[in-house]
């Protein structure tokens, strides 16, 4: 896995920023007018925030957090992926003849939860 040079650690450091911004207007957008929709928006632009803090952190690292073995958490961990994995199968099924754009959102929701518990899963592995 390549490295984040300085340049990209300083745009990504700026994006995070931005990012926090738009999320605190988004919050008090959502707040004045209770808009489901908007809080989503809140917590994609969190996640999309501790993405940034996680590239950060773990630079040095090619990216990677060290692995530590416990087999217990690691059986739990993929047995959470399994689960996820197939709700967000059969919300993609669902949505063929179902078309709605609050399942499209928890697909997505769901296809972000899959990879971080598969990473989960690996560090206990």
């Amino acid at each position: 896995m390549a490295q984040v040079r300085q340049s990209q650690k300083d745009q990504l450091k700026a994006l995070k920023g931005e990012l926090a911004r738009v999320q605190k207007q988004l919050q008090r957008i959502h707040e004045k007018t209770g808009y489901e929709d908007l809080e989503h928006g809140v917590l994609a632009l969190q996640i999309a925030q501790h993405t940034i803090e996680e590239t950060l952190e773990h630079t040095g690292l090619g990216g990677k957090i060290p692995r530590k073995p416990n087999p217990k958490a690691y059986r739990q961990a993929a047995e959470w992926h399994k689960t996820v994995k197939a709700l967000r199968s059969q919300g993609v099924r669902f949505l063929k003849t179902h078309p709605s754009e609050d399942l499209e959102t928890a697909v997505k929701a769901l296809a972000i939860a899959e990879g971080s518990l598969e990473e989960v899963a690996e560090h206990y592995e």
